[in-house]
């Protein structure tokens, strides 16, 4: 039997760890929805960026950008903090399946680092996404990238990161950043004979993509950094939950105890006064027999005396 007084200390460190833990999922939720309200997606301009490619035949602009070969750099985008349910590892296994043995990897967050170290993949870290900072995280990626780019230490750029669909829904989603026609509209069979081109079509791709991949990043960014709040909400909303049944479970146990040993000393004092008593009518009654029998020997001893007389 656990002890009462382990019992309750156990009963007063769940109670205190669940208004922690219920402190910390409302934060998480309300920054769920600051972020969503801060969030502004510009498709304009993402759309835009794919129309403009589409005014030349990428098929015949020999540039690492367009022609892509392996092998990739994937970028797995994960959380620098805790609570989020096993979403990193989601995302760090499915950038391993997508890249392969041979991947340029770059993790973002420091979540994912334990899983990449277990897998024996040589990847370069990235500071976690911060929301004041995510701009500049994006332009430090999109450097690196481009410059391993130009080594020819990868020909392909892919994107691991969790993708929120709803408060209580993310899917880890991978998204293919480079080469650009796999998301820049077509020109097959639509020549613009009528542009006239300032610099070369490889300048232009180089500067255009270079941009649109800041921007598309910083988006990304932003949508990881929604899934990882919700995530994080749902599974301290699990924690949550568990805690309140073992408080339960704990208070049951507690008061049971604490019966027990309110029972077990009551069944002692009533022993105790039973045993008292039992010994106080002993005494009374060795005192009546020790009366009687002093008066019983003072009688015998009076007839004695009157008969000798």
């Amino acid at each position: 039997m656990i002890p009462l007084v382990k019992l309750k200390k156990d009963l007063q460190f769940n109670l205190e760890l669940t208004k922690v833990i219920d402190v910390m999922k409302g934060i998480a939720a309300a920054r769920f929805y600051v972020l969503e309200r801060q969030l502004t997606v510009f498709e304009d301009y993402f759309t835009a960026t794919s129309q403009f490619l589409a005014l030349m035949d990428l098929s015949q602009v020999p540039h690492p950008f367009v022609v892509g070969r392996d092998p990739a750099a994937v970028i797995m985008v994960t959380s620098t903090e805790g609570f989020l349910g096993g979403l990193n590892n989601q995302v760090v296994s499915a950038g391993l399946r997508q890249g392969g043995p041979d991947a340029l990897y770059l993790l973002i967050g420091e979540r994912g680092v334990p899983y990449m170290q277990d897998a024996r993949r040589p990847f370069t870290t990235f500071p976690g996404i911060e929301d004041h900072a995510r701009l500049e995280l994006a332009d430090a990626v999109r450097n690196h990238v481009v410059r391993k780019m130009a080594e020819g230490a990868c020909g392909r750029v892919l994107i691991v990161y969790p993708k929120p669909l709803s408060f209580s829904s993310q899917e880890v989603t991978v998204e293919t950043l480079l080469p650009c026609t796999a998301w820049a509209q077509s020109s097959a069979g639509r020549p613009a004979p009528n542009t006239i081109w300032e610099s070369a079509p490889e300048g232009v791709i180089e500067y255009v993509i270079a941009e649109w991949m800041v921007c598309r990043l910083d988006l990304l960014f932003a949508l990881s950094r929604l899934a990882e709040m919700a995530a994080r909400a749902i599974h301290l909303e699990g924690s949550y939950q568990e805690l309140l049944r073992r408080g339960k479970k704990l208070k049951q146990e507690y008061f049971r105890a604490r019966h027990e040993v309110i029972d077990r000393s009551m069944r002692e004092i009533f022993s105790a006064q039973l045993l008292s008593r039992h010994q106080a009518e002993s005494a009374d009654e060795r005192e009546r027999s020790n009366q009687q029998s002093a008066i019983s020997n003072q009688l015998e001893t009076d007839e004695s005396n009157a008969l000798t007389h």
